[in-house]
């Protein structure tokens, strides 16, 4: 019996929907059924009634749920005790990519680093750059145990346990030769009649909100949506296109084409160290300390 199904009976549980565990776990819907369906086929009992609502726990389902949650609690306890008999530091794998950068942490871990000598953190390049709207936070708990990256309260709530480090400003990226180029600063209306490339609705409170603001003071600005979050093809494709392009502070070097002119406007995003909600007890503790010294 694999822990990571118990974990998975949990999130069920606790949501009451295959599709919703799926978006919390960074799974997609059938590979949460089918861990499902082989504890229950090893188990040899139904655990949850399927409706078109949702799910309920079955009987056995609700007698079953307090040992799940007794196993899932002793394992992290062995791996956080295992640790500290063994006086190994405990490793925190920091993900790291052209998107994720690492470099905005690195000088607080400098700091921090004496308070926490029971950690040792490792930078990992992460593989690849998902661009639907949450796979990015499905290399937490994979490929890294963290990474420095974006977030609002929806994210908070459903996806991530972040530590607050700072807020990045906006931007619009262009080429040296876009009439935009020429600007110290811009207004939210100097985007008038300017083909804009961002994020569709729904990915970031902020960008939506920014949206919003900038179709008010533009009302003719030409809004070409991504396929999803931000990725180097991104870049290429306002280089390419000679697009306005969106953009925030840590990827204002990002392209080798482009130049990034500040924009006007009151509203940052947020980013910190950011951790799975199902992460497991180490990485809890982690984030724990941390947010007690930042």
């Amino acid at each position: 019996m694999e822990t990571s199904n118990l974990q998975t009976f949990l999130t069920v549980t606790a949501t009451g929907s295959f599709t919703k565990a799926a978006e919390q776990s960074f799974l997609s819907a059938p590979a949460v059924m089918k861990q499902i369906n082989k504890l229950e086929q090893e188990l040899g009992v139904a655990l949850f009634t399927r409706t078109s609502t949702g799910v309920t726990l079955t009987p056995a389902g609700k007698g079953f749920k307090g040992y799940a949650e007794q196993i899932v609690n002793l394992v992290n306890q062995a791996l956080v005790a295992s640790h500290q008999y063994s006086g190994q530091r405990q490793v925190i794998r920091l993900g790291t990519s052209l998107m994720h950068p690492s470099a905005p942490f690195m000088a607080t871990w400098n700091h921090l680093r004496t308070a926490l000598p029971n950690y040792q953190l490792t930078v990992t390049q992460l593989s690849g750059e998902p661009t639907s709207s949450n796979r990015e936070y499905a290399m937490l708990g994979q490929e890294c145990d963290i990474m420095i990256g974006t977030f609002d309260q929806a994210t908070t709530r459903r996806l991530v346990v972040a530590v607050p480090l700072d807020a990045h400003r906006f931007g619009i990226a262009v080429t040296s030769d876009h009439p935009l180029a020429h600007h110290s600063r811009l207004a939210l209306n100097d985007l008038a009649g300017q083909r804009l490339l961002m994020v569709p609705h729904g990915i970031s409170e902020k960008n939506d909100q920014l949206r919003d603001a900038i179709e008010t003071a533009a009302p003719d600005v030409i809004i070409e949506e991504t396929r999803g979050r931000y990725n180097l093809d991104v870049f290429n494709r306002a280089a390419d296109q000679n697009l306005a392009l969106l953009n925030l502070t840590p990827w204002q070097d990002l392209h080798p084409n482009l130049v990034t002119v500040p924009l006007d406007t009151p509203l940052t995003v947020n980013y910190g160290v950011l951790a799975s909600r199902q992460a497991p007890q180490p990485v809890q503790d982690f984030m724990n300390r941390l947010r007690q010294l930042i």
